[in-house]
């Protein structure tokens, strides 16, 4: 810490940030540009100008000079001014002088109200436009359906070129020419390559890149209703703000979460909302009749559900997609035995093996906040930039730790970017990658491997002998004698020494190989780990303390025996020396670790989806055991049954009463009896596990019903409860809470999750938090094309929020109840710079989410090395039908909702059979040859794809899109040229897909126009 005076008041900061975020920490607005909490300083702008004084008597005669803050450390006794006219000047003629090629076009242009350059300029004073010349110009790129390019906005703070290259790892985006030309963007025009690309949209201080997902149906952001969610993309589970207008969704945000995300997200959980508004969503529950749809409403449909299940034997299929709330209700209606989680056995296993070893003794589970903190990564089977993605940008920021520790070395800020950068020299912290593919980590990867899933497990288990071998002292970690290919030894040896090594070593795996011995494997590695790292600890410290305690003996004490040379030695005793004070001189000091050796190592395992690991901790029976038992009725909540790739479900349930729960439409809803309308994430209040084991709320953002009085969308658990209440006679849950308090009680693991947000009944001062910002527009215009009289503004009663601008609206609120950042002079994300206790560190309303590992009971199970039991099928042959798949994981086109949505389905390159050019030749295929692969649902004919790097005698499939897996025995064949080909079920989607918008508030009119000719009305499609 530094005590420092700030234009004459005493403040205590801490001494390792920089001055800036000092500044900003302590609530004093200092305008800048170029700084980011998350990317550091490099002094580009010069916006954040301060005087600094040498001492107090400088201070007080005015003698100082201009300092920019992002760049000085503050120290003790050190005098600054803000409010000092030359610095307050400097900074108003700086924005001046950013802002004369600017098209000042603030009324047309998107980030309009949310924009960090229209707040820094009104804080730096600017007011008067002085510059009369011409104004330099940029053409503009087309960089795909995400972002819009709008150059002539760009101060050239830079912050999009060092997120996208430096922080995120981007290749193919730049800075260009030099002085007043300066240019930010690709080499050519196109889609971004980058996972995080959408971040620019937030990281850039202007318009230069904005959201184009929201452009189509724009709006300011004061005018968004916004609520707290939680990202459904994948199991990381980031915290989003989901901001709504019209009873559309128009645009996810980041929500600042210094645990999980921090201030970026990955373009899945930030592009890939569409699914919520597509046009063939059902909003009204319906009947299947031999005459088509007949819709009905909430009470008719309830009726007709029960009527149809009174009496019959029921088995609930749920889904990881859906909330603990729904997946609950569920398991109440139908009992535990008749549940299912909606995994096929394989899958069931996977989910259930991965959350004990996340609760084992002997390992940790980080936060993906704690991942950036490692100093040797080994990724085992899993390709986390396509299934987490949020995951992988942390470990690339683990990378740079090396280069931190560089900088400890010369004393340099770790804030200092470019310093750091430098210092680095591309040097990395070991990061090791053994994947199916070659993924995106590669360039920061010291050694990366792609082999079958079976030689995967297999190598990870030779790693965890490897550890075992060792000695306990890190300066005597010899190779072992193992029986091992010797360059794969070689590699396990090297790999387990960076390991055991490390300070923070984390192994990380996952799922989506679908392999129970590869994930065995990561936990047995983590577990040698651990079990080593705590011997090498305690004999360090039994070291240091003997060796203390021989430099503490008499010295008259008899001559110590380690040392038999000492011993032989004849005595001088001209040398006045004593053979005693020469044992303590000859033997060395045992050197004490690093304080931040962690002795349990750290393992990360990324799951199938958003709620995996609630559902296992819920608990559930896999989809094939209730389908074998006895039933007459099928429930099935927010499931795709036609894409589970290792069991026919819709086959077995062909003849049975069938009721569906869903917010999308597939085709096979078409042979449901009734389907009833489910709220999506956006318009329900539920609760996700991600897999870390955090508990986290996410709450609705809007009233469907407000705008489309005809609709009745309700949460999953609300159509449950209101069933098993008629049919079962329970207890009628009326609000979230009544639900919550009802899984505690009933589920011992997840009682914790009352935890994870407040009640209902929680208010600041009297008020509810607000949905809307302070200017939110249009309240009462939003529905006059159905009625010139403004009905009340919904009510909700299960959560602390209101469907207003009229509520609390601050920090103070709870970290998990906050629905956008704001404050006064603040529209921009920066905003979350108020609600921090510290720029960058935690938030002021405490943590989001609870973590339920911490509060379960340790598991003590063992893992052994089962390197000599895994056996190896068949490879791949086309001539004798014989084929051996792997998945291949995309970052779209894997999700099963975001593909559904347009704008990303358009995005989505065709698929085929991915193989190497060796195989390919082998057996005989050339690219775009069409094999056949039979699967559950009939043969999957798609062309060959030839990828540089694959395993041997493997082929693969697109992970989401085809419904295969690893462990179905299938045989492959040459198909004819004529043979149809295989469409994803996100192409069939969109075919015959509506675009226009199904609600009267859309229409021009309310009314429909007379014909003057006919006297008929017009219809008009909206």
């Amino acid at each position: 810490m530094a005590v420092i005076h700030i234009d004459g008041k005493t403040v205590e900061v801490d001494g390792s940030d920089n001055l800036l975020a000092a500044c900003l920490s302590l609530g004093i607005d200092v305008p800048y540009f170029c700084y980011h909490p998350a990317l550091g300083s490099v002094g580009s702008c010069r916006q954040c100008a301060v005087k600094q004084y040498n001492n107090e008597e400088d201070y007080q005669a005015g003698r100082g000079r201009l300092v920019m803050s992002c760049m000085v450390a503050p120290t003790n006794d050190m005098y600054i001014s803000v409010n000092d006219e030359e610095a307050k000047n400097f900074r108003k003629h700086i924005v001046e002088y950013l802002m004369t090629n600017h098209p000042h076009d603030c009324p047309t242009c998107e980030e309009g109200g949310h924009c960090h350059l229209q707040d820094m300029t009104y804080m730096s004073g600017h007011r008067q436009r002085r510059y009369r010349f011409t104004k330099r110009t940029h053409h503009n790129q087309d960089l795909g359906s995400f972002i819009n390019h709008e150059m002539n906005r760009c101060i050239a703070c830079y912050r999009c070129v060092r997120f996208y290259k430096d922080y995120a790892g981007g290749k193919d985006f730049g800075v260009y020419a030099s002085n007043n030309r300066v240019y930010f963007g690709r080499e050519t025009d196109g889609q971004f390559e980058s996972e995080f690309s959408g971040n620019l949209t937030e990281v850039c201080p202007t318009g230069v890149f904005t959201d184009k997902t929201h452009s189509d149906r724009y709006n300011r952001k004061w005018d968004m209703q916004y609520a707290p969610s939680v990202c459904h993309g994948c199991s990381t589970g980031c915290s989003i703000s989901a901001g709504e207008r019209y009873g559309e969704l128009r645009r996810i945000e980041n929500r600042y979460n210094p645990d999980v995300n921090g201030y970026f997200l990955c373009d899945r959980g930030r592009f890939g909302y569409g699914y919520v508004n597509r046009a063939d969503r059902p909003t009204s529950p319906y009947q299947n009749t031999p005459a088509g749809k007949m819709q009905l409403d909430a009470e008719a449909a309830l009726d007709k559900v029960i009527a149809l299940l009174r009496g019959k034997k029921l088995i609930g299929i749920g889904s990881d997609m859906a909330s603990l709330e729904s997946n609950f209700a569920l398991k109440k209606l139908v009992g535990a035995a008749n549940y299912s989680t909606g995994w096929s056995m394989a899958v069931q296993t996977l989910v259930d093996k991965s959350v004990e070893i996340l609760r084992n003794h002997s390992v940790y589970n980080p936060s993906v906040a704690q991942i950036e903190q490692a100093d040797a990564v080994f990724i085992l089977g899993e390709d986390i930039t396509q299934t987490a993605a949020r995951v992988a940008l942390s470990v690339r920021q683990a990378a740079k730790n090396k280069a931190r520790q560089m900088a400890t070395a010369l004393r340099t800020d770790h804030w200092l970017a470019e310093p750091v950068q430098r210092i680095g020299q591309g040097d990395f912290s070991p990061i090791y990658v053994v994947d199916v593919v070659d993924t995106k980590l590669d360039d920061i990867a010291k050694t990366s491997v792609v082999a079958s899933i079976e030689d995967i497990a297999r190598f990870g288990y030779l790693v965890a002998e490897v550890i075992d071998c060792f000695d306990v002292h890190l300066d005597n970690l010899v190779k072992p004698n193992l029986d091992a290919d010797e360059q794969m030894l070689t590699l396990a040896y090297q790999i387990a020494v960076d390991l055991v090594s490390a300070n923070q070593p984390l192994v990380i795996s996952g799922t989506s190989l679908g392999s129970q011995a590869v994930i065995e494997a990561a936990a047995c590695i983590a577990q040698s780990l651990s079990k080593k790292r705590q011997a090498i600890k305690a004999t360090n410290e039994a070291e240091i303390a003997h060796y203390q305690a021989e430099q503490n003996t008499d010295v008259s004490a008899d001559l110590p025996s380690h040392d038999p040379q000492l011993i032989a030695k004849p005595e001088h005793p001209q040398t006045d020396t004593q053979k005693t004070d020469q044992a303590k001189i000859v033997r060395p000091e045992p050197k004490p670790l690093d304080t931040h050796f962690a002795p349990i190592a750290a393992i990360y395992l990324a799951l199938p989806a958003a709620n995996s690991a609630g559902i296992s901790l819920l608990g559930g029976r896999a989809i094939e055991e209730v389908l074998a038992q006895e039933y007459e009725a099928v429930v099935v909540l927010e499931n795709d049954l036609s894409q589970l790739g290792t069991v026919n479900a819709l086959a077995q349930i062909a003849n049975k009463t069938l009721i569906v729960l869903d917010h999308q439409h597939y085709p096979w809803h078409n042979q449901a009896d009734v389907v009833l309308s489910a709220a999506s994430f956006a318009e329900a209040d539920g609760t996700l596990v991600s897999s870390e084991g955090r508990a986290q709320r996410f709450f609705q953002a809007y009233d469907k019903k407000y705008y489309e009085p005809n609709s009745n969308i309700k949460d999953s658990w609300r159509w449950l409860y209101a069933l098993s209440h008629e049919l079962n006679q329970t207890a009628l849950a009326a609000h979230l809470d009544e639900v919550i308090d009802d899984i505690a009680e009933q589920v011992h693991g997840l009682a914790a999750i009352k935890d994870a947000a407040p009640t209902a009944d929680y208010r600041i001062r009297g008020l509810k938090i607000a949905r809307e910002p302070r200017r939110y527009s249009g309240r009462t215009a939003i529905r006059a094309t159905l009625s010139v009289h403004e009905p009340m503004q919904p009510k909700d009663l299960d959560t602390a929020l209101t469907f207003s601008m009229e509520g609390y609206v601050g920090d103070k609120t709870s970290a998990a109840s906050i629905p956008f950042a704001w404050a006064a002079g603040w529209n921009s994300p920066q905003a979350w710079n108020k609600y921090q206790s510290k720029i960058g560190g935690r938030l002021k309303g405490g943590d989001i989410g609870v973590r339920l590992f911490d509060y379960l009971p340790k598991l003590e199970h063992r893992y052994a090395s089962q390197r000599q039991e895994i056996s190896d099928p068949a490879n791949t042959s086309v001539f004798h039908g014989v084929v051996r798949l792997f998945p291949v994981h995309q970052l779209f086109a894997s999700s099963p909702l975001a593909s559904r949505s347009p704008v990303v389905a358009e995005q989505i390159q065709a698929i085929g059979w991915y193989m190497n050019e060796n195989d390919a030749n082998l057996w005989q295929v050339r690219a775009g040859d069409l094999l056949a692969i039979d699967s559950l649902y009939g043969e999957i004919v798609l062309p060959v794809v030839i990828v540089e790097y694959v395993p041997d005698g493997c082929v693969g499939y697109a992970a989401g899109q085809v419904p295969l897996s690893p462990k179905l025995l299938t045989s492959i064949r040459r198909a004819d040229s004529v043979a149809s080909v295989f469409e994803p079920s996100h192409v069939q989607s969109l075919k015959n897909l509506p675009r226009q918008h199904r609600s009267q508030l859309f229409l021009a009119s309310a009314v429909q126009p007379v014909s003057p000719q006919t006297g008929t009305t017009i219809r008009e499609n909206a």
